[in-house]
């Protein structure tokens, strides 16, 4: 009986060495009184003291806390600390106590510092809380989310407590007295992580340095974490792609000082960033100059700040001409990423590269010139026609640069890094009850989707009177060609009114660098001129069904050939110039199609079956 109970009591034993002690409340009977606390850094050291409360008043109506006395001479991290082991027992941080919170009473704002560490030295690392309130009792609040399972070698033994961290590294210029009480653990919120990666960069490889992507060959990195870091690395995959990720992340430093790198022929710094609670990203190039060494006198630096998206992939890309600071480029040898809040932030990186800008294709040869009646088109603009006032053709609400030049003798709009153009038509609202088609012309060498809208501001003809119509229409234009848009106005159905048309609206992706060329904007209707009996005798379309190609016969010359999908939309455009053609429909998808054949002005219209 007596080995049992021993053994009991040795099993009771080591159960409460592996838990912890809390709440710290320095209260008789509680934890922290009587506990054994060393001072460090504080000039001659004098003991923390367990004293009354100097105000006991809400939040903090205890009857004693600590009091440490921060010295004149003391250095700016001076603190005190827990015996390891004896004191606040041995645990882990985890989930269910990652949320520290502490009570402050200060004569100064400065910040509070709070870390764990283990019987071996080794530390979370601390993190850093700001009161905003002095002499009066205030709660500060610690997330150690971002450090669970920190340190991983061993057990947390110890609580080592900062409570006027100053900045700077010389001894401090005033004392100061700091009370402090009622530290206690709890539960934190799971962070969430990336379930995808960033999308793959698709830039030629001969304009890209990499540093860190699997879609390229990467250039030597000495590290993703140098010595001086505080951080956490871990090296995952989301997927097949390989990912750095960051965690309890103040600062980071790359370093590429054996095999810097030359980026004066660059244009963009690059990098994909995922963050759950990064509320500030800084980053900083720094050029180590010619002679190639830290510190010799000719190094250069520039930093950058984002705000990045929570919960997503975030693209960064900085024009390197935007770093002033960087006047030399010919030797980089660090990168840097610090993070709010300090300590406690995790990211996710991706994709880390320079880039060079490419030389975006141009339009060499105008658009087709319309060849409609007059009488059949409203015309905003183009050479072919008179063309009604337009307001502006870049309101002030755009995002995007306009600039106005000729292709020939034609005159074209040019808008770059677009994200979205306003046109507007305010004072000169347009009647496109009797029109039939909104049509325009539009070259890109980028634009993978383009988003046009069409909005009457209803008979007050103001905006937002509570009767503005309007419908949007997206299409996909091909790259580097003319691209004819022709769109049925009765497919618009969110435009239930048309008297009072006053704004277009562009948008392109990508937002923001897109770039495209506008012309012929106009609104048209058909011609009933001759249709009857162009139709009936000089037309054939054939065969119809049809597979691959199709021919179309005319005994006059047909000037031009549009073929709609069911939406309405072109997505085939000829111009045969001869009274017989054939057209290869082969990558079309099957379907119901309208072939519009222009003749001399007039529109012929043939519904065909690609099958």
């Amino acid at each position: 009986m007596h080995k049992i109970i021993t053994l009991s009591l040795s099993l009771l034993i080591v159960s409460m060495g592996f838990s912890q002690n809390a709440p710290i409340n320095f209260e008789t009977g509680g934890q922290g009184a009587n506990w054994t606390w060393t001072t460090f850094e504080n000039g001659t050291n004098p003991t923390l003291e367990i004293v009354n409360n100097p105000s006991v008043a809400a939040p903090n109506t205890s009857s004693k806390v600590a009091k440490f006395t921060a010295l004149q001479g003391g250095m700016p991290w001076a603190g005190c600390e827990s015996a390891k082991g004896a004191d606040i027992g041995t645990f882990t941080l985890s989930a269910s106590n990652a949320i520290v919170k502490i009570m402050v009473y200060k004569p100064v704002i400065s910040d509070v510092g709070i870390k764990f560490a283990t019987n071996s030295g080794a530390s979370s690392g601390e993190i850093k809380v700001a009161n905003t309130k002095i002499n009066e009792w205030e709660e500060l609040t610690f997330n150690f989310t971002a450090k669970i399972g920190e340190p991983s070698s061993t057990d947390i033994n110890q609580i080592i407590i900062f409570t006027d961290f100053i900045a700077g590294v010389d001894p401090r210029t005033t004392g100061s007295i700091c009370y402090f009480d009622n530290i206690t653990f709890s539960a934190g919120a799971t962070l969430a992580e990336p379930t995808v990666p960033a999308a793959a960069p698709t830039k030629p490889a001969a304009d890209v340095i990499s540093l860190f992507s699997n879609a390229y060959t990467n250039t030597t990195v000495d590290t993703w974490r140098t010595g001086w870091s505080t951080a956490t690395l871990t090296d995952m995959k989301i997927g097949t792609d390989d990912v750095k990720k960051y965690s309890g992340l103040d600062f980071v430093g790359v370093e590429m000082i054996a095999s810097q790198i030359n980026i004066t022929t660059m244009d963009l710094f690059e990098f994909d960033v995922w963050t759950p609670n990064s509320t500030s990203l800084r980053f900083k190039l720094v050029d180590f100059g010619a002679n190639g060494a830290f510190g010799g006198g000719d190094d250069k630096e520039h930093e950058t700040t984002v705000t990045p998206t929570i919960n997503g992939w975030y693209h960064v890309a900085v024009p390197i001409a935007n770093m002033t600071g960087l006047t030399t480029k010919a030797n980089i040898a660090q990168l840097i990423f610090a993070s709010s809040p300090a300590g406690t932030s995790v990211i996710y990186i991706d994709n880390v590269l320079f880039s060079k800008t490419p030389v975006l294709a141009e339009p060499t040869v105008a658009a087709t010139t319309p060849t409609k009646l007059a009488k059949d088109v409203i015309s905003l603009f183009s050479n072919a026609y008179t063309n009604v006032p337009v307001d502006t053709w870049r309101t002030s609400w755009s995002a995007g640069t306009l600039a106005e030049i000729k292709i020939g003798t034609d005159d074209v709009k040019k808008y770059t890094d677009v994200d979205f153009i306003g046109v507007e038509m305010v004072a000169n609202q347009i009647n496109i009850t009797t029109m039939d088609s909104f049509e325009f012309d539009v070259w890109t060498p980028n634009s993978t989707s383009l988003r046009f809208k069409v909005v009457d501001f209803g008979p007050n003809g103001a905006f937002g009177g509570g009767d503005d119509k309007e419908h949007e229409t997206t299409i996909t234009p091909t790259l580097n060609g003319w691209n004819h848009v022709a769109v049925a106005l009765s497919s618009m159905t969110g435009l239930t009114t048309k008297s009072n048309i006053a704004q277009l609206v562009f948008a392109s992706s990508p937002a923001g660098s897109s770039v495209m060329y506008l012309d012929n904007v106009m609104f048209t209707k058909k011609s009933s001129s001759g249709v009857a009996s162009i139709a009936k005798e000089t037309i054939g379309v054939f065969p119809n069904p049809v597979s691959n190609s199709m021919s179309i016969t005319s005994t006059n010359n047909i000037q031009e050939v549009i073929i709609y999908n069911a939406l309405g939309q072109a997505v085939l455009t000829a111009s045969p110039n001869a009274n017989n053609a054939t057209i290869d429909i082969a990558t079309l998808p099957n379907g119901l199609y309208t072939v519009k054949a222009s003749i001399n002005g007039v529109d012929t219209f043939k519904k065909i079956i690609k099958e």
